[in-house]
């Protein structure tokens, strides 16, 4: 089915959504190095501290999917920009007064508005694919990488020129703010209520989350693989390896450079394999890659293992979102909300667990245990007897 012209729009749209919505809270994670200067903070408190934006977006619970029935997913993504702009620029406002609660404060105030936004987003991305009749959702998510990538450059930049902090937030968040109102006008309407699917529909009760969890197994196998890149593959890298600490950041360069690739080409992988054999193929890269970058005896076959499950990770939570969307007999974007919601709680504990871990034990064993959320995600792939 060739695409009408407002099917592009919409698209182009939903890009840009993903777009700001990476680019927005990666410019000041860019400052961050100075915002801890600034604050006076050692290392433990701040680590406590940046918890604040998952915690917000955490104390979301069902309100994404509940906004975006009442007011629709362009108004809920225009205005919940606008929001996480406010609440970063709060942040910064916290810093320059030297105030670590009211910095905080903004964390948890950005974290809570991205947790809706990102619901938003995803929503309107799968109908988009829906109006397509094909996968398009895994495209969109490079789009928040490119966001990202282009916010974290903005705040580097913006820190190297010595641009003050409120400034540099407020001007990108207006920037961003504005880019992501105009585009939204091109957003396709929101599903007409009183569907005979959504009649009797409930929320997320005991039974719906049972059918959501294989769902929400898929997409916890993708953030771990986020979760090990960011906060320790270097450390990996320097530890096990003996790469040095200067260098040691290729690891997550050649990572997010796979799962950039992966996010790019998974939409036609998708549609030419499937759901479920591309579901089964991504989660296996996931579970072989982390096995082989944990114990790999040298470095090119450890930095293939990140790749690989850069690779696998790139389409899971995108399927993990489309699964739960077209589960019957929930509200509309309940599904989503709540693998979304499951995917933030769970990265609280995450890092910790496995820092716990490597201290009882050593990282690659750590890995090893958290490939096991992979294998756990393969087993429920397994087609059911007739």
């Amino acid at each position: 089915m060739q695409p009408r012209s407002p099917q592009r729009r919409a698209r182009v749209a939903t890009m840009i959504a993903f777009a700001t919505n990476g680019a927005l809270p990666a410019t000041l994670l860019a400052r961050y190095a100075e915002v801890k200067d600034l604050l006076g903070l050692d290392s433990a408190v701040f680590g406590l501290l940046v918890v604040g934006f998952v915690l917000g977006a955490v104390c979301a619970f069902h309100l994404p999917g509940a906004i975006l029935r009442r007011i629709g997913s362009r108004w809920t993504a225009s205005v919940g920009t606008a929001w996480i702009t406010l609440a970063l620029v709060l942040a910064a406002t916290g810093v320059v007064l030297g105030n670590p609660w009211v910095f905080l404060a903004g964390l948890v105030l950005s974290g809570f508005g991205d947790a809706v936004v990102d619901v938003a987003q995803n929503a309107h991305g799968l109908r988009v694919q829906e109006a397509y009749g094909r996968s398009l959702l895994s495209s969109m998510h490079a789009g928040w990488s490119i966001g990202a990538a282009a916010g974290g450059l903005v705040g580097t930049a913006a820190a190297s020129a010595g641009v003050p902090l409120v400034v540099h937030v407020g001007a990108w968040g207006l920037l961003c703010t504005v880019v992501m109102t105009w585009s939204a006008r091109a957003f396709l309407p929101d599903r007409p209520a009183g569907t005979d699917d959504e009649q009797g529909a409930g929320r997320v009760g005991w039974h719906a989350a049972w059918l959501l969890a294989p769902l929400a197994l898929v997409a916890l196998a993708g953030i771990t693989v986020e979760d090990i890149g960011n906060n320790w593959s270097a450390v990996l890298l320097a530890t096990e390896r003996d790469v040095p600490v200067a260098a040691a950041g290729i690891g997550l360069s050649v990572l997010l450079g796979a799962q950039f690739a992966g996010r790019l080409l998974g939409d036609r992988f998708i549609d030419l394999v499937g759901n479920r054999p591309a579901l089964v193929t991504s989660l296996g890269l996931i579970a072989a890659g982390l096995l082989l970058a944990a114990w790999a005896p040298g470095l090119v076959l450890t930095l293939a293992g990140l790749a690989l499950a850069g690779l696998g990770c790139a389409i899971t939570v995108p399927l993990a979102f489309a699964g739960a969307d077209a589960l019957r007999g929930l509200r509309p974007h309940a599904g989503v909300t709540w693998i979304s919601w499951v995917m933030r709680a769970a990265s609280i504990g995450l890092s910790p667990a496995i820092g716990a871990i490597a201290m009882v034990a050593s990282l690659p064993l750590a890995m090893s245990l958290v490939s096991l959320l992979a294998i756990l995600a393969l087993a429920t792939q397994t087609p059911r007897s007739r």
